[in-house]
């Protein structure tokens, strides 16, 4: 089997950005282009180890170590883990989608008895074209962007969402709104911003003294969503649960708070959040 390098690469780094778009909306961590085009990176240049040949038990474990160390600069390249539990997570996941993956992979193999997939050292590789890795990459990125849109709007069909802000023994639950056009990220760990608009926060942690300000960890970030724009003061802290009725959903992502003024308080969320 002859193996063009440049089909093998390219392969897998769109393998590779698959693998993190989904373990990104099971965490609910934005993947900056930057950082996400480096990790994609890693993945393609890593697949060479397909090209490594070995019969012995330590070129074996040589391979699997290798493969290990990949998917680790892939991992901390699109996440920088904020500590070794959340990188333990990320690492089992993308391990998890190699194993669906490679599992969905070897069944076509077999039932198809096709000469097109190839599986070696843990790496994919499909003997086709790039015009075809490319058809086939902007037909699954078209079905992912429609299935988006739909949840999305479903979200959004919901008019009585809650918003419930945790931190230490500090507890406060606004009304919360679906908002499309809330795609602020932390400039810091990439994640979503949920915002919240309330005058008892603000007061809560400070926010108009700087020195309380960074002494709780937050910083400001420009916005602009339903209700104005300006400066909001982010913190990474605290937990944020929103429910809508009897169902209730934990979600990973950053808080930002503004003062509500005489407007109503409230919190801002994208409805991706909870798909």
């Amino acid at each position: 089997m002859k193996i063009y390098i440049d089909v093998l690469v390219i392969t897998n780094a769109l393998i590779s950005l698959i693998y993190l778009q989904c373990i990104s909306r099971i965490v609910h961590q934005k993947i900056p282009a930057l950082r996400e085009a480096a990790a994609c990176a890693f993945g393609g240049a890593g697949s060479l180890i397909a090209m490594i040949h070995t019969n012995s038990f330590g070129g074996a474990l040589g391979v699997t170590l290798g493969k290990l160390a990949v998917i680790s600069a892939v991992i901390i390249a699109a996440y920088l883990p904020e500590n070794f539990s959340a990188f333990i997570k990320r690492l089992f996941l993308y391990g998890l989608m190699e194993v669906i993956f490679g599992g969905c992979c070897f069944m076509l193999i077999n039932l198809t008895h096709s000469r097109i997939m190839y599986m070696r050292n843990y790496v994919m590789y499909f003997d086709i074209s790039l015009l075809d890795i490319g058809i086939c990459s902007a037909m699954l990125y078209v079905m992912i962007v429609i299935y988006e849109t739909v949840q999305r709007r479903k979200a959004a069909a919901h008019k009585k969402y809650r918003a419930r802000y945790t931190l230490g023994r500090y507890e406060i639950t606004l009304p919360a709104i679906a908002d499309t056009g809330n795609c602020l990220s932390d400039s810091f760990t990439g994640q979503p911003v949920v915002i919240f608009r309330s005058d008892d926060m603000y007061r809560q942690y400070e926010l108009d003294i700087p020195e309380r300000m960074s002494f709780y960890g937050f910083h400001p970030i420009p916005y602009n969503t339903v209700g104005g724009e300006g400066l909001v003061y982010v913190t990474s802290k605290g937990e944020v649960t929103i429910s809508c009725g009897k169902s209730m959903k934990r979600v990973l992502c950053c808080v930002g708070i503004i003062a509500s003024g005489e407007r109503s308080q409230c919190a801002v969320f994208n409805p991706c959040l909870l798909t």
